[in-house]
């Protein structure tokens, strides 16, 4: 309001001077203008002064502040997201360490597994071998026997044969069969 009346009466005052001093010639340079001039001189830097710090700092100001808020929110942000992105590496690296070594005793396991049933395998069809061969050398003794009782028998009807050719007297292979038995013994 009081700046208003101010206003109102250096305009009163210019539209006055400007006709007294206007036959003189340049009123910059006249000494009954400087009054005037110091008059708008003031007026015109104050109310300047006044927009400045009234109106355009107090913007500036709040613009800075702003644009501090922001850029230290975007450093917080940029910041929790990259200890985020580190927590998620060091997980990341944990879950595959995790994983290799669930997989190595996976294949520990694994081989150990197969050698075992390698190993039962092995003694199973070692226990059949030997299954077999008691059962071969059983059957190799029954059949030795049996060509000992053939050789026997051939060997009693060969000499039978012999000792009727040689010796009149009848001898059958009954007769021999002991002599050979007592021979094998």
């Amino acid at each position: 309001m009081i700046f208003k009346y101010i206003l109102r009466l250096a305009a009163l005052y210019c539209l006055l001077s400007f006709n007294i001093n206007a036959a003189e010639g340049m009123p910059q340079f006249n000494a009954k203008s400087f009054p005037s001039q110091i008059f708008w001189l003031v007026l015109t830097f104050s109310t300047l002064y006044i927009v400045v710090t009234w109106v355009l700092l107090p913007r500036i100001r709040e613009n800075i502040r702003l644009r501090k808020n922001k850029v230290s929110n975007n450093l917080e942000r940029s910041e929790a997201i990259k200890n985020n992105i580190e927590k998620m590496i060091k997980e990341y690296d944990l879950k595959i360490n995790e994983a290799k070594e669930n997989v190595s005793s996976m294949i520990k396991k694994s081989v150990l597994k197969s050698a075992d049933e390698f190993n039962n395998q092995v003694n199973i069809v070692k226990k059949q071998i030997e299954i077999k061969q008691k059962e071969v050398e059983n059957n190799l003794s029954k059949y030795k026997n049996e060509i000992e009782e053939n050789t026997i028998d051939a060997s009693a009807s060969v000499a039978v044969q012999i000792i009727n050719k040689i010796i009149s007297k009848k001898i059958t292979t009954e007769d021999i069969k002991p002599l050979f038995k007592n021979i094998n013994q």
